[in-house]
């Protein structure tokens, strides 16, 4: 089965990762009211970084950390406002995969994912420019994220 995203949406994502290269961008695609959207969240790795270097020794250049403004959304979903469909974050110069770090973040300290509805979008952009896009869903059985292709609605 493909994840089935609007071309808007997967312009938007991709406008994203440009404006955000050489670093991570993230964001989610919801569903509310009929309409499918890109929302953008800011990365907030590199503050992170800056008061605990220790604790957040990765910069926006190789992690993200999604900002408040992707809170309301998220509750939203688990309230069954609005449908979380995606969340997605861009690899700068590497590759459209799904890393055992964002497999941690997605699942969280149980291992199972937080969010298991939604599909998981990296972005490959590689000198400013998008090159790959892939979706990655969690599958119960292979207990794992697995590459799910991306298709028109």
């Amino acid at each position: 089965m493909a994840l089935a995203l609007s071309e808007r949406s997967l312009e938007a994502m991709g406008a994203h990762a440009r404006e955000a290269y050489p670093e991570e961008c993230c964001g989610l695609i919801v569903e509310r009211g009929g309409c499918e959207e890109a929302v953008r969240a800011s990365n907030t790795q590199n503050e992170l970084h800056r008061e605990d270097p220790a604790r957040f020794p990765r910069t926006a250049a190789v992690a993200y950390t999604m900002g408040p403004e992707a809170a309301p959304f998220l509750i939203g979903s688990e309230r069954g406002e609005l449908r979380l469909l995606a969340i997605y974050h861009s690899h700068p110069d590497r590759e459209a995969y799904f890393s055992a770090e964002d497999r941690r973040q997605a699942c969280g300290a149980r291992g199972e994912p937080i969010y298991p509805q939604a599909a998981q979008i990296v972005v490959s952009v590689r000198n400013g420019e998008v090159r790959t896009v892939k979706a990655f869903r969690w599958d119960s059985r292979a207990r794992d994220y697995l590459e799910e292709p991306i298709g028109p609605p």
